[in-house]
């Protein structure tokens, strides 16, 4: 398939997405969240769950973003809520996205914010970020978060973020690397599953004859869910990169990596399913033990979290 046609079924994909989310109720800012019942395991379901799984690393990009000041740029904002919230703590704001729908919503958003005291300035534009040209060294920090594994020519557009960033200026990453999910990883995921109170009642969880077969198949669901595969598909782009080594690599060429976070084992289809009078509890022990089994090298991460800053004098080519 041809990359014009992949980019429209890719723009097609998240309108469709963003409206189905609002319609049923999802608020896309982080000072205004609610519960939406109609996610079932979603971290987005349950404000408290955003808190335990998403604020750490949004408020590493935020904070990053604050000490440099100035200019950002989000490729990929979808809804708006991480460049909102950038543009709330004084920073000036440009947010893309190939979805018109989401863009849409941002900017219903954008005009809506209560929240004006501290605020710096926010734009929107919809489009293809390969395809938009900014003047060179116009950005103090360049954004991608959760949007580059949407990218098929990473060091491509690595190397243009190094073009339009200022010299010291910040490239701050949060990306999922589902590729490292493996058959290990699903094991302990459905162990968790089966055992915890989710979604599912235990009535229909435990009440069957297991078997090593049945257990295969849902161990195979899901590994199929985690990555992405078959029917688990958001969109044609989705996972185009998914190996953090990937990425590493063409940021590599052009910046000096300050800070490398790896995380997410197992929690990420996990934490928003929890139910129950715990779910709170569990959601922080399971973060804990998550971050256990990726720092002592026990489960592979799918997640990796990175600050690099584009060196002054440029040192590789």
């Amino acid at each position: 398939m041809d990359y014009d046609k992949l980019i429209q079924l890719e723009k097609q994909s998240f309108d469709i997405q963003a409206e189905e989310r609002i319609e049923h109720g999802f608020v896309p800012d982080l000072r205004q969240l609610k519960k939406v019942n109609w996610f079932y395991n979603n971290v987005w379901r349950d404000p408290e769950f955003v808190k335990i799984h998403w604020m750490p690393r949004i408020n590493f990009i935020i904070d990053r973003a604050k000490e440099r000041g100035g200019r950002v740029l989000e490729m990929g904002c979808g809804y708006g809520m991480l460049s909102l919230e950038m543009a709330r703590h004084g920073l000036d704001v440009v947010g893309i996205d190939l979805s018109p729908k989401s863009i849409e919503i941002a900017n219903r958003y954008r005009v809506e914010n209560p929240f004006t005291d501290t605020f710096g300035s926010l734009e929107y534009r919809c489009g293809d970020f390969t395809e938009i040209d900014f003047p060179p060294e116009s950005f103090d920090s360049v954004v991608f978060f959760r949007s580059l594994h949407h990218v098929a020519n990473t060091t491509d557009v690595i190397s243009k973020v190094h073009r339009i960033l200022k010299p010291g200026g910040n490239l701050l990453i949060s990306e999922p690397v589902r590729g490292h999910f493996n058959e290990e990883s699903a094991r302990f995921a459905a162990m968790l599953r089966t055992a915890l109170p989710t979604w599912e009642p235990f009535e229909k969880k435990l009440g069957k004859e297991w078997t090593d077969s049945l257990w295969e198949e849902k161990v195979a669901e899901i590994f199929k869910e985690y990555t992405f595969e078959g029917s688990h598909t958001q969109s044609p782009m989705d996972n185009i990169t998914d190996d953090a080594g990937t990425i590493i690599k063409a940021v590599e060429r052009h910046f000096v990596i300050r800070t490398k976070t790896y995380s997410d084992a197992f929690i990420d289809k996990l934490i928003g399913g929890l139910r129950g009078k715990y779910r709170y509890e569990l959601a922080r022990f399971l973060k804990f033990l998550d971050d256990y089994m990726v720092g002592h090298e026990l489960l592979p991460p799918t997640s990796v979290e990175i600050h690099a800053v584009k060196e002054k004098v440029r040192t590789r080519e």
